[in-house]
């Protein structure tokens, strides 16, 4: 029998001397991205059962709810294909939204896959000539959206990424803003098509420029850096959401504020339309192209087919709770801050104190080895014009022209 099918098997205990059958036994699958999750319907609410072991009794006279993400595509040889079936066990019977069934009811949720499409019209938020992606699958007769990203296909390099972050029994889990685009080309063999990179520092012709990149070793990863998203969804898109990360910065001060982040909207019941983005040109400093007035200048890293290292990696934390602020907070990636100074780094008013959630983080912010870290309002951040794709429009992020 196919493990990948969610079996619902009857196994009855009865009492002898009534004949009634005390409970039937719902068998989950061995692989969970198939298993529906359980609810026992207490009245008008519904209450989640955690999985314990592969099996779970049904007490005769329980309403049970199995749901699924995507779909269940085969109930009872064909009939039905919903989202959800309400399972009730009586005397040796299995019923599935009031039908009785065989002994053994085959079905399963639909596998979860997220492929990329180029969008049948640009994000109103990326720049022409970029590329306007969507990370989407179909549902019935329409699409669910998962992420909205901007890409410089002649870099081949990520410019921002829209998605949605709330805590694990939220509704809220795609940025609604997407819904008014459509996918239009299926792109196959992603991973392939955008590939890993690594930065080979023996490649600079420059000789300052390579041993500085010897000495701090940048490293590839996910712009999307919450573990439990980039597990869940995003880890299977090779090189298209990575950028150039300096080590310290991402397991340092940026990680420090992701897990404050996680810890607010899991105890505060937050929800997050977030752009994600990198921005400008991380440069080190150069004594070969000094000016007389100055002891160094400061060189742009160029690499590859015009491929630059992100200095600013930043979010636009759009709160979607009714009470929720928006806020934007912006990292620097890069080691060289000792070399600038403070007000051609920090180019808005940090208020990282003024927020609750960070107040057990932000005394770090400002370690330059940890990544320097600040927070700034939208309205301050577009008027500045630091931040290449940015959404400059309206005051609602992504709006829709």
């Amino acid at each position: 029998m196919d493990l990948n099918i969610v079996l619902l098997i009857v196994c009855c205990s009865c009492y002898i001397t009534t004949n009634v059958c005390g409970y039937c036994t719902y068998y989950y699958s061995h692989y969970e991205s198939k298993r529906p999750k359980l609810y026992r319907n207490l009245g008008d609410r519904k209450e989640l059962i955690p999985i314990e072991g592969l099996e779970y009794r049904i007490e005769e006279g329980d309403l049970i709810t199995a749901d699924c993400e995507t779909r269940i595509p085969s109930i009872n040889q064909g009939k039905g294909k919903g989202s959800s079936i309400n399972l009730t066990c009586f005397r040796r019977d299995l019923f599935a939204d009031g039908t009785k069934l065989r002994t053994i009811l085959q079905t399963y949720c639909e596998p979860i896959y997220w492929n990329l499409f180029e969008s049948s019209r640009p994000f109103d938020w990326c720049p022409t000539p970029l590329t306007s992606y969507l990370l989407a699958r179909p549902l019935y007769n329409l699409y669910e959206y998962l992420a909205g990203v901007c890409y410089d296909a002649e870099r081949q390099q990520i410019l921002t990424v829209l998605y949605a972050e709330a805590h694990l029994g939220s509704k809220h889990k795609y940025p609604a803003s997407l819904q008014y685009y459509s996918p239009k080309v299926e792109i196959l063999d992603v991973p392939t098509k955008f590939g890993t990179r690594r930065i080979n520092a023996t490649h600079f012709n420059n000789s300052e420029i390579r041993e500085w990149m010897q000495f701090y070793q940048y490293e590839n990863h996910s712009l999307i850096q919450d573990d439990i998203l980039y597990r869940q969804f995003y880890d299977k898109f090779g090189g298209l959401l990575e950028l150039d990360w300096w080590p310290n910065f991402r397991a340092g001060n940026w990680l420090l504020y992701e897990q404050a982040l996680r810890e607010h909207i899991e105890a505060d019941g937050a929800t997050y339309d977030i752009m994600a983005g990198a921005s400008g040109t991380v440069a080190v400093p150069s004594h070969e192209n000094a000016s007389r007035r100055e002891n160094y200048a400061m060189l742009n890293v160029i690499y590859g087919e015009n491929q630059q290292i992100p200095l600013y990696v930043w979010h636009y934390l759009k709160s979607q709770n009714e009470n929720g602020s928006d806020v934007v907070v912006i990292g620097v990636n890069s080691p060289f801050g000792d070399f600038y100074k403070e007000t051609d780094l920090i180019f808005c008013t940090d208020i990282c104190h003024q927020i609750d959630w960070l107040q057990a983080v932000q005394s770090t912010f400002r370690n330059e080895s940890m990544g320097l870290i600040f927070c700034c309002d939208a309205n301050e951040v577009k008027q500045s014009k630091r931040l290449h794709g940015f959404p400059l429009g309206s005051s609602k992020m992504c709006s829709v022209t």
